[in-house]
């Protein structure tokens, strides 16, 4: 319960007047979503057959009230249920048919498979992966979505090597999970502040690597599912000033706020504002963070 108060306290002067409408917001169950994978089904093939509302920032989603987790369509591999706002991550990357795209730290396969039904199966994705258990889920996951331009690795993330420069680079990072507080009430009991620090370390050498590998005019799309600042903007800005990237805004029919400027002691460049941040409150969906660089 202490920790659980340390946040509550974080998060309300984060969010500011906004924080009233965020604790609402994640005081209910949050609506499951989910992808059409136009790998092997169409959005008419499923007319119908579900409750279907249109994610208005991704045009194969769809919310939903059924249990779509426990349909043939699902276990077919026709749909992938994913978290609505995490979809933006693979959409912002906007990978083209021929690209060299790196997942770095890519299990269970969410984002990896949409990668690969946006570029039609075609091009190469390189999946990484730590764990060895989550990387069998991937493999499952890839099967049984019908991928087949994917090769996974086994790999710490901040050692990961390879000889290619890629296109498009994302790197979905570990963290501290406080988007999912309504469904992992478990991730506001365990937050502390060196849990973040310890997130933040190792998001810093994820994209350190990661932009190693990146070719110069390539995009890398950095994304979390967390609130702070320090494993957000305070990440973004080191690898801004170290490598000279680039930011670039993510545009889509969804609400947002600008990433924040200054916390944990530090102020950003300004540039950092062009980042996303993305509340319960704003469209029904998790908490997310985003960040679309260029080098």
């Amino acid at each position: 319960m202490q920790n659980r108060a340390v946040l509550d306290r974080y998060l309300g002067d984060l969010m500011g007047s906004e924080y009233m409408d965020y604790t609402n917001a994640v005081s209910k169950p949050m609506i499951k979503s989910f992808r059409i994978n136009t790998l092997k089904a169409s959005i008419g093939d499923l007319n119908g057959v579900f409750d279907m509302v249109h994610v208005p920032w991704c045009d194969d989603a769809f919310f939903t009230s059924d249990d779509v987790g426990n349909s043939l369509e699902h276990f077919l591999g026709l749909i992938y249920v994913q978290e609505a706002a995490s979809m933006l991550a693979a959409k912002a990357l906007m990978p083209a048919g021929g690209d060299l795209v790196l997942d770095l730290c890519a299990a269970p396969g969410s984002k990896t498979t949409q990668l690969a039904a946006l570029m039609g199966n075609t091009g190469a994705i390189v999946a990484n992966e730590i764990d060895w258990k989550r990387l069998k889920t991937l493999r499952f996951n890839l099967n049984r979505m019908g991928v087949v331009n994917t090769v996974l690795t086994h790999s710490d993330g901040t050692s990961f090597s390879s000889d290619a420069r890629f296109d498009k680079i994302l790197v979905d990072a570990p963290c501290s999970n406080l988007g999912q507080l309504s469904d992992n009430p478990e991730a506001g009991k365990s937050f502390n502040k060196s849990l973040v620090k310890r997130c933040s370390t190792l998001q810093k050498r994820l994209l350190d690597n990661a932009i190693k590998h990146l070719k110069p005019g390539g995009t890398l799309v950095y994304s979390t599912c967390t609130y702070t600042v320090e494993e957000n903007e305070e990440v973004v800005d080191y690898a801004v000033g170290k490598y000279g990237l680039k930011i670039e805004e993510v545009v889509g029919d969804f609400k947002s706020c600008g990433g924040i400027i200054s916390g944990g002691g530090n102020v950003f460049s300004k540039d950092v504002s062009k980042t996303t941040r993305i509340y319960p409150h704003h469209n029904g969906t998790h908490g997310f963070y985003l960040a679309k660089l260029k080098k």
